[in-house]
């Protein structure tokens, strides 16, 4: 009996741990789609049309919003994207820039798109990352911005935010590339406090993704679904006093 109480307590408490292990990861700045910090249907998170792109990425993505206001930018010139990372994890970051107009946008389009790829440098979750890129020298109206993360170690690997832009020829933006209007932004998770670090390198030109290398590091990688960690801990908590309780009866 006490080796199965100590089972159980175990089992519960690495399922607390790896419930700390998912990382998501939502934009802040130009303004998300939606708050959504949990989405892992490319290229978005949300979707526009019939249902996702690949419906298998994940089963719980919800519609984009459609009243969506987009940033207004400047080609050429430089833009602090920003973001949280609610729970932190190894993996890296890109982010993306496509014409295409955002409700018809692919993730091909936005792997050609690439204008900012690095290694997750924040070491808190919670932690807001800011990068620094340049706006591609194009126009276009109602395109996309994407922000990936990529989770070491997990079957699904990708999480994914998206902001509604608009970039005019340089001195045709209607606010600056360092501050936005604000954008429509449903409902979703937020995370934790603030703070953290800031992203590391500069920017690059738009060109096809490297995809990173879909590698085990050894952290957990269980589905966002399941035993919560309070849950898990509880029953470790129980456990553990069920075994004391008969250590004290016997001795």
């Amino acid at each position: 009996m006490k080796s199965r109480l100590f089972a159980l307590a175990a089992c519960a408490a690495f399922v607390a741990a790896s419930s700390f292990a998912h990382a998501h990861a939502v934009l802040i700045n130009p303004p998300p789609l939606t708050n959504d910090d949990n989405a892992k249907a490319g290229p978005c998170g949300c979707y526009f049309g019939a249902g996702p792109e690949d419906p298998n990425e994940d089963g719980t993505a919800s519609p984009c919003p459609t009243d969506y206001t987009p940033t207004v930018l400047e080609a050429g010139a430089t833009l602090q994207v920003t973001w949280k990372e609610t729970v932190q994890h190894t993996g890296d970051w890109r982010v993306a820039i496509s014409s295409k107009p955002i409700d018809t946008v692919t993730r091909a389009d936005m792997n050609n798109s690439v204008v900012f790829e690095g290694p997750d440098m924040n070491a808190q979750s919670g932690g807001v990352v800011t990068q620094t890129i340049v706006v591609p020298e194009m126009s276009c109206e109602g395109c996309a911005l994407q922000l990936r993360q990529f989770m070491a170690g997990a079957a699904k690997p990708y999480y994914y935010s998206c902001a509604a832009i608009t970039i005019k020829p340089k001195g045709g933006a209607a606010s600056s590339s360092n501050s936005s209007s604000s954008g429509a932004g449903g409902g979703g998770a937020g995370g934790g406090g603030m703070g953290g670090a800031s992203g590391e390198g500069g920017s690059t030109g738009p060109g096809p993704a490297v995809q990173p290398p879909n590698t085990t590091t050894g952290a957990c990688s269980t589905s966002p679904g399941g035993v919560s960690a309070g849950g898990a801990l509880g029953i470790a908590a129980l456990a553990f006093l069920g075994l004391a309780a008969r250590r004290r009866r016997s001795s």
